[in-house]
């Protein structure tokens, strides 16, 4: 019954979000935790102490938490999401970090900040624009909490851009057909200069940051996709997985490489 809803469903890019299954929710606990090599990500926000900022689509909390780090005892993170048991994980991790005080988080509804006007000196939003309803209302709501001259910093992918090697570009392009009900906007890492622009942002920079992972640490990412293929239905599940036990293969015995480039544009209020 389940895979029949999502089958039909127009809305399964969100609705997968509001309701995380607890094998998915503990997968993306190993995925959207905080590395070390995941620095050049942040630099372009110029985050200081003192700062109040925003993470949009903070998820179980990992980089919220980095956040409030950096913010320091004087400054506020505001950690955002439409999922109650990432806002539930996210205020209790502050709280064993020691940085509850400083953190709070909040229930997003219609992809708006429950925050006033001008209120925050920066918004991050990490691999979250490609799921929303509409990017460009989300980037004119991420203007409106901005206080003059504060930042939007906006990281995403775009999966035209996906490789993953050994397995070719045909039988990856076939998964990502499969699991796409679940992107509202899969190429959203190519449009997001000019919806930035569109929204009233100035001084919009742009970097790509293309790292390859030859380690099988960004392969849950392609599991993580079958999931939705599965879910969808409309790839045989032999299919599915034959392409799964030949990208386990591939790390086991060294031939794995993964490319996803990751788009990092930042606008000035």
């Amino acid at each position: 019954m389940e895979r029949e809803t999502y089958q039909t469903s127009n809305t399964y890019y969100r609705d997968h979000w509001l309701t995380v299954e607890p094998e998915r929710l503990e997968a993306y606990e190993e995925m959207f935790r905080w590395r070390p090599q995941m620095e050049p990500l942040l630099e372009p926000a110029a985050l200081a102490p003192g700062q109040a900022v925003v993470d949009y689509g903070c998820g179980p909390g990992h980089l919220a938490l980095e956040l409030a780090r950096r913010v320091g005892a004087g400054g506020r993170v505001h950690a955002v999401d439409i999922n109650r048991e990432f806002l539930e994980r996210t205020e209790r991790r502050a709280s064993e970090a020691g940085v509850g005080d400083r953190l709070e988080v909040h229930r997003a509804r219609q992809d708006r900040i429950p925050l006033p006007d001008a209120s925050v000196d920066r918004v991050i939003c990490k691999n979250v624009l490609e799921y929303v309803d509409d990017p460009a209302a989300s980037l004119a709501d991420f203007r409106r909490v901005l206080r003059p001259g504060g930042l939007a910093h906006v990281i995403d992918s775009d999966w035209g851009m996906l490789v993953v090697e050994p397995l070719g570009p045909e039988r990856i392009a076939e998964l990502f057909a499969a699991a796409r009900l679940a992107y509202q906007t899969p190429l959203i890492g190519r449009a997001l200069f000019g919806v930035f622009r569109s929204a009233g942002f100035e001084e919009v920079q742009v970097r790509v940051v293309a790292g390859a992972d030859t380690s099988g640490r960004s392969a849950p990412v392609v599991f993580n996709m079958a999931s939705y293929a599965r879910a969808s239905g409309s790839l045989p599940e032999p299919r599915i997985d034959a392409l799964l036990d030949d990208l386990r293969a591939a790390i086991a015995d060294g031939s794995y490489m993964m490319v996803l480039p990751q788009f990092l544009v930042t606008g000035r209020a």
